[in-house]
């Protein structure tokens, strides 16, 4: 079938394969999971720097936050929430996309309100790793439910399996894409990670 095909009305066209591998499950877990981190790439890409710069400042007020407290110790939760929400009623950027970098600071915030310690000097990388997340879940994760017939008659139990197998995998990319988004303040050149690469077995050589 054309890569154009709809398999799923509430899913952008970038998430339409990465769907139909999931529910035919005909690829190995790595496989699959490397079809949909190259559709969230290309979706990271398309919404450009400006978020991660974004993420940055944001970053930069919980940091400082975090310092003016003590070190994570009585953090001023509602004036940061204060902060972050100025900051991104300054900024020109699209709506939705704005909305995913506040929300993923402020669960930040709201990791520090409820205890958490967090280093302050990977704040930004967190903010931007969790931004990534944001738009993996709003835009392909929590979709998915959104149809009453799924593809190829994979019933939603199974389907939601497979997601839970490949998250780890897919969080860890973003993990090394928040780093070097973070470097760089860009996300143009972002890669994912190469595979694994398979040892050829030399017929004459002794295994034992």
């Amino acid at each position: 079938m054309p890569d154009g095909d709809i398999f799923h009305s509430g899913l952008s066209g970038l998430y339409q394969k990465p769907y139909r591998i999931l529910c035919e499950g005909k690829f190995e877990g790595n496989e699959c999971g490397r079809i949909i981190t190259r559709a969230l790439l290309t979706d990271i890409k398309k919404k450009g720097a400006d978020p991660i710069l974004l993420a940055k400042q944001m970053g930069d007020i919980l940091a400082q936050g975090i310092k003016d407290s003590g070190n994570n110790q009585f953090v001023d939760c509602a004036d940061l929430s204060r902060k972050l929400d100025r900051l991104a009623q300054q900024t020109n950027i699209p709506n939705r996309t704005k909305s995913l970098v506040l929300d993923a600071a402020k669960g930040i915030l709201h990791d520090l309100r409820y205890g958490q310690r967090l280093d302050g000097s990977k704040i930004q990388e967190l903010v931007i790793e969790r931004y990534m997340r944001k738009i993996y879940v709003s835009n392909f994760e929590e979709r998915i439910p959104l149809t009453p017939k799924h593809h190829a008659n994979v019933d939603q139990v199974t389907l939601t399996e497979r997601i839970n197998s490949l998250q780890s995998d897919i969080f860890s990319q973003f993990s090394q894409w928040a780093n070097k988004a973070n470097v760089h303040e860009d996300v143009a050149n972002l890669k994912r990670t190469r595979r694994s690469q398979i040892k050829e077995i030399d017929l004459e050589e002794n295994l034992l």
